[in-house]
């Protein structure tokens, strides 16, 4: 028996995988002494202090803690004119990412419990977000919604959530803006794709990607789904730089040096990191086979995009398998698509008569 796509549901698709991002959320919070807990506050990182004096008697991480504690503040000073630029460890790129924190904090107004309870809105929103476009996208191209669905598990979004960060937020508008442009609704695809790249400029890979895409027979289509993605990240960019400095917090490296240099960083981190680690190189693998084996060529340049991306990530990006895989979440959902895409055709070309 063929097994054959399903009818597009997004509201649905939207609502299951918003769910699985919340439960998850709400099950680590539980047990970390309430949403608050999600932020991951340091004993030893310098924004400690400031998230005490906010949110009262929290439950604090040992060592730096996580990033959370960082978009938090920005939250709550999104030009970044109080103390907080301060207090993280990189402002100048920290700051790049400012529409998930400004939103969360309703653009500094909001009270800090409000602010938390934001990101995690937003956080859990973007999942959905992310899940839903991902099975669109894969409908749209014709294939099977049960390999899809690998998609609603993103593990590095999950992280994302986890740690109330851009993350989740910034892939869910980025692939809805693939969704809209694959349509052939160039203008709000262009908004969902700038407003990707303000929550997190490696999402720019998207807009190139399309540019790439429709260059060779539609160019006409690249003022909105490239310039136009690019001008408010670049306008925000140039106050960020002027303010703080210019820095791409040595995320970058050639490819495969970071990969390799952190091998050798591994017997100092948990086992669970590594293992983490070695399923987003395994990702790197999936991309390029799926990319080598898809006709389509929207899927085998953007898989080939992050692939890149990933190549050229540095040490510090590799050395912990949750930066990875969260670096990476693109790749994890693209590879979904892919390979229900592949899969779905190998069947089709199969069942033709002979």
């Amino acid at each position: 028996m063929q097994s054959t796509p399903s009818n597009a549901t997004p509201g649905l698709w939207f609502l299951v995988s918003a769910a699985v991002a919340l439960v998850v959320a709400l099950a680590i919070a539980s047990s970390n002494g309430g949403i608050s807990g999600l932020l991951t506050v340091g004993e030893d990182f310098p924004i400690r202090d400031f998230v005490v004096a906010d949110l009262g008697d929290i439950q604090l991480a040992s060592g730096d803690g996580h990033d959370g504690q960082q978009y938090y503040g920005i939250a709550r000073d999104p030009l970044g004119r109080g103390e907080v630029p301060d207090l993280l460890d990189n402002p100048s790129y920290r700051y790049l990412h400012i529409l998930y924190p400004a939103l969360a904090g309703g653009f500094g107004a909001f009270t800090p419990e409000m602010t938390v309870v934001g990101m995690l809105i937003l956080a859990v929103a973007g999942f959905g977000l992310a899940g839903a476009s991902a099975l669109l996208l894969n409908h749209r191209l014709n294939g099977e919604t049960s390999i899809a669905q690998i998609a609603i598990v993103n593990v590095g979004l999950l992280l994302a959530v986890r740690f109330l960060l851009p993350d989740a937020l910034a892939l869910g508008l980025a692939m809805l803006g693939v969704v809209l442009a694959a349509a052939g609704r160039d203008r709000p695809a262009g908004v969902a794709l700038g407003l990707a790249v303000l929550t997190k400029t490696t999402y720019l890979v998207f807009p190139l990607v399309l540019a790439v895409w429709v260059w060779p027979t539609e160019r006409h289509r690249t003022g909105w789904l490239t310039v136009a993605p690019a001008i408010p990240a670049a306008l925000w960019t140039v106050y960020v730089f002027a303010r703080f400095g210019a820095s791409t917090a040595g995320n970058l490296d050639l490819p495969l040096v970071g990969f390799f240099q952190a091998i050798d960083l591994w017997s100092d981190v948990s086992n669970g990191e590594i293992a983490m680690a070695l399923l987003a190189a395994a990702l790197l693998i999936a991309g390029v086979a799926l990319a080598a084996a898809t006709r389509d060529r929207l899927l085998r340049w953007t898989l080939l995009a992050w692939v890149g991306v990933g190549l050229i990530s540095s040490e510090f990006v590799w050395e912990f398998g949750n930066n990875t895989l969260r670096v990476l979440a693109p790749l994890w959902s693209l590879v979904a698509v892919a390979g229900a895409v592949y899969l779905s055709s190998r069947r089709s070309r199969r069942n033709l008569p002979v």
